[in-house]
């Protein structure tokens, strides 16, 4: 118990941190590889969106309730210029290759396998979602994943996406 409530106070301070200090050092400039889905997209692609970057694991119970809220929030915002990017932290191919045949998205799926995308955004555990503004700038981070933290998210892309 005392272990969760822990968990619970560095993600929130974390995420305050985060957002009065926009000069960590989080530097979006590639991509994680070529999506392993049928959807594609090209750094050049990000430019003028706001961008959602979510790393997740299928072993990872937090990601998989994740998921379909960002499917729901890219369906609803995409026309808008909201993009989602779904970064799999998986070991094992054959697990995450049958989860996401049941369970397929509306946006890119990367595999990052030696964890260096992971590492070049300081991911400390998952499920981790970044939210960049349309220059790619950080704008905030979450760690972990419930109801009051997706409304949150969800009003941090709003207000980016009203952003000229």
């Amino acid at each position: 118990m005392l272990r969760a409530w822990a968990l619970i106070f560095c993600s929130f301070f974390s995420l305050q941190v985060f957002a009065a200090n926009p000069a960590l050092n989080i530097s979006f400039t590639r991509l994680p590889g070529n999506s392993i889905n049928e959807h594609k997209v090209r750094y050049e692609d990000l430019k003028g969106k706001v961008v959602l970057v979510d790393f997740w694991a299928t072993w990872c119970e937090p990601c998989k309730e994740a998921l379909p809220h960002y499917s729901a929030l890219y369906k609803k915002y995409k026309k808008q210029g909201l993009v989602v990017l779904a970064v799999n932290e998986d070991d094992n191919e054959k697990e995450r290759d049958a989860y996401l045949k049941k369970s397929p998205y509306p946006f890119p799926v990367f595999v990052d396998q030696e964890r260096k995308f992971m590492n070049s955004f300081d991911v400390v555990a998952i499920p981790t979602v970044f939210v960049f503004d349309k220059n790619t700038k950080p704008v905030t981070f979450v760690r972990g994943f419930d109801a009051k933290k997706a409304q949150a998210l969800e009003k941090t892309i709003q207000d980016l996406l009203n952003t000229k």
